[in-house]
């Protein structure tokens, strides 16, 4: 059946993505402060400027999402360079919205990202395997497990200097809106699960626990139901 997206429901999905995305990268704002920042338009103690500016930029992201859903915008190299350039804005100098110039290299891991001169490229093949693999899927859960194989490539692409983690969880959102099934937002308190997943590249792990992320999110969109609809649904099981 299909259940429409309200008002009160992008609120709240603005409020958890800033929050527990920017969290895993080690901000230090709690949810409420977060929700203080974007829904009260309030800040409610002193704070670090970066750390502000990045639950802001979500209020940017969110509403260029929201219309990029509208008009069904297709992915590709632009598009992700635009989610960093909004995500990044005044939060990490001088490389909002460009991709890598210099080699980077992600710690402890035991892969070699893409080389700069790649990227296009290889994020091109990216989008094209996204998309044919969606395209081809049976079923929702076999499109949850393509956007979830293909997050763990973004990652091992790499393509900026930094911020890659929160365009590409911004991403999973994305995909799983355009192909209107229920997000995945991955909760700061579970980082040691997701980062293990990135890391073993268990889909079959990392499958069960975007289950249970998505069983906890029809329950929040149910109960922020309301006549206040967006032109946006989702198709779901009950």
């Amino acid at each position: 059946m299909k259940i429409y997206l309200s008002n009160d429901y992008f609120s709240d999905l603005l409020v958890r993505m800033a929050h527990h995305s920017t969290a895993i990268e080690g901000n230090t704002l709690t949810q409420g402060e977060t929700k203080s920042i974007l829904i009260d338009n309030y800040i409610p103690r002193a704070m670090n400027m970066r750390e502000l500016n990045e639950v802001l930029n979500y209020k940017s992201y969110v509403n260029q999402m929201i219309d990029d859903l509208k008009h069904d915008v297709s992915i590709n190299n632009e598009f992700i360079k635009s989610i960093h350039a909004i995500l990044c804005n005044n939060a990490i100098d001088g490389v909002a919205g460009r991709f890598k110039t210099i080699p980077n290299l992600v710690i402890g891991a035991d892969f070699t990202p893409t080389p700069p001169y790649l990227v296009p490229s290889a994020l091109e093949d990216w989008r094209a395997n996204l998309q044919y693999q969606i395209e081809l899927a049976k079923n929702t859960d076999e499109i949850i497990e393509s956007i979830l194989r293909q997050h763990i490539q973004f990652e091992h692409i790499h393509p900026f200097s930094d911020g890659n983690g929160r365009v590409g969880r911004a991403l999973i959102v994305y995909s799983c809106l355009q192909a209107h099934i229920l997000p995945i937002v991955i909760p700061v308190n579970d980082k040691q699960r997701y980062i293990n997943c990135l890391n073993t590249e268990n889909m079959a792990e990392f499958m069960a626990f975007a289950k249970e992320l998505q069983a906890n999110e029809l329950i929040r969109l149910q109960a922020l139901a309301n006549n206040n609809e967006h032109d946006l649904y989702i198709e779901v099981d009950l």
